[in-house]
């Protein structure tokens, strides 16, 4: 039973003792201010926490230990001689060790010592310590760091644009110099080129030597930093890792850096010349060409969605002036002053306009006339140009017992013409209010008309209107008016009008049937 008891009360001393710890580091401010890389008291929290679920944590000088057990609780601290005395019971050399290989020693010398403690041992606060910068940095000093730290966070946020980011050198508090590759680590996953900083690093950051750019269809694009040796073919193979499968591998460009006012001189090259390996110098381009450069286009044009992607076939997002994203969402109503827009999508041989259409939809917007759309090929050949209608709505959206529609095969350079619907109808002529009204479905021109205020009657006794609609065809009073269909009230004006104009044919026309009547009686008397 009084085993049990030690046990108890040592859970509990453990218990307080952590919470009192964390409870202390949170409230707890860094005064270090040597380096942009300090760290808060919330962070060494944190970092206690990671350094005990990990392996490599390196015991470090300035660590800060919580050690309980039946005897009582002690606060260990590690020092630059890394000699840790534990409690009265000995002195465990920590030089070398992980976390997890001093909590074994440690947990070891106490059972020793006693059987039952009731051992509670962990790192209660990471050691902070100092290491340097120098080299092609803007200015030399001091930093800030801990034992998980790598060397990489250091030479990434403080090496210049002359420096070099790949190759570094490390040396210790000891004086021992080793020098690193990081693209090693960034691309093989060998970490051990990227190394834990440990107290007293000096991280020396060299001068680049050459560092090249490859763009286009390879598989890994981007600026790479070549070593002594690495020409074109180790940029291509190496690093670029090869053609993509679009590559054109007869179509390739150095562009070589010349130092003078023209920057770059082109050189045209083909697989072939690869057998060679070309010298690259610092800063120069590669561009390998895609056969997706060389694709047929189709263009569309009108009352389309002017941030869709082809790609994704979606509507992208756009950032507005002040960085907000914006979006024109598919269906969108699009205002009558809305400028047309033109887009130009790769085209797959022997694409359908149907197949076309179904795999672009979200590209049309709610004032997209589809029932007009058309196919406008060779508009700059007079002679051969065609206008092929396609009914787009009734491939899109299909009614019952409808025929498939005639189908088109799209060619390189065709126009897909998608018209505007601006759903609006136009009054004008002798009506209270002329003007535009919104569309409204299933409307008579009567409507309309009231909605501008109706005819005015002094002007227009006999209610005469003209009504034609987008494309200038006449519609029938009786006829349903679509959207943008115009009516004109006729009447009469100051200017004149058609029943001033009737009234003045018709009495000319009287006065000349009478003139030639008494004409005529006079020459038969």
């Amino acid at each position: 039973m009084k085993k049990i008891y030690k046990n108890l009360i040592s859970f509990m001393i453990s218990a307080v003792i952590l919470s009192g710890v964390v409870f202390a580091a949170s409230e707890k401010k860094s005064e270090d201010s040597s380096s942009a890389l300090t760290f808060t008291s919330t962070d060494n929290v944190k970092k206690a926490q990671v350094a005990m679920a990990t392996n490599e944590y390196l015991v470090t000088a300035g660590d800060i230990y919580t050690l309980a057990y039946s005897s009582g609780s002690f606060s260990i601290s590690v020092d630059s001689t890394y000699r840790v005395r534990i409690a009265n019971l000995g002195i465990i050399n920590a030089q070398g060790l992980t976390l997890q290989e001093f909590k074994n020693k440690v947990e070891a010398l106490i059972v020793n010592n006693y059987p039952s403690g009731g051992i509670q041992f962990f790192l209660s606060n990471p050691a902070q310590f100092h290491v340097y910068v120098k080299g092609e940095v803007e200015k030399a000093q001091t930093l800030e760091a801990w034992a998980l730290m790598r060397a990489s966070e250091i030479v990434k946020a403080y090496a210049t644009g002359y420096a070099s980011t790949r190759l570094f050198t490390v040396v210790s508090a000891d004086g021992i110099s080793t020098q690193y590759d990081l693209f090693k680590a960034d691309r093989d996953g060998d970490f051990s080129q990227d190394p834990y900083l440990r107290p007293g690093d000096t991280i020396i950051l060299q001068k680049l030597d050459r560092i090249v750019e490859i763009n286009g269809a390879v598989k890994r694009p981007g600026k790479y930093e070549l070593l002594p040796g690495e020409e074109l073919n180790s940029l291509i193979f190496d690093y670029a890792d090869g053609f993509s499968p679009s590559a054109d591998k007869n179509n390739i460009q150095l562009d070589r850096f010349t130092g003078s006012k023209d920057l770059y001189e082109a050189t045209a090259m083909k697989e072939t010349d690869l057998h060679i390996d070309t010298p690259i110098a610092c800063y120069d381009k590669v561009y390998v060409a895609s056969l997706q450069d060389q694709q047929s286009v189709v263009y569309i044009e009108g009352a389309i969605n002017p941030y869709y992607d082809y790609k994704t076939k979606k509507v992208a997002e756009e950032v507005d002036s002040d960085g907000n994203e914006v979006r024109t969402e598919y269906g969108t109503v699009v205002t009558a002053h809305t400028a047309s827009s033109r887009l130009k999508i790769p085209l797959s041989k022997g694409k359908s306009c149907i197949q076309f259409a179904l795999e672009n939809a979200a590209m049309f917007t709610n004032s997209s006339d589809l029932s007009n759309a058309y196919v406008w090929r060779n508009p700059n050949d007079k002679e051969n140009e065609e206008k092929i209608k396609i009914d787009l709505n009734a491939i899109l959206y299909p009614s019952k017992n409808q025929e498939t529609p005639e189908d088109v095969v799209l060619e390189a350079d065709d126009i897909l013409v998608i018209p505007y619907t601006q759903y609006y109808v136009t009054v004008t002529g002798s009506v209270g209010a002329a003007g535009t009204f919104a569309y409204q479905p299933d409307r008579d021109w009567e409507y309309y008309v009231n909605l501008a205020g109706g005819i005015n009657k002094a002007a227009n006794p006999f209610s005469i209107v003209k009504i034609t609609d987008k494309n200038g065809k006449k519609l029938s009073k009786k006829s349903s008016i679509p959207p943008e269909t115009n009516i004109y009230s006729a009447g009469y004006t100051p200017s004149g009008s058609w029943f001033l104009g009737l009234l003045t044919a018709t009495m000319s026309f009287i006065t000349t049937v009478l003139s030639f009547y008494i004409t005529m009686k006079n020459i038969s008397l």
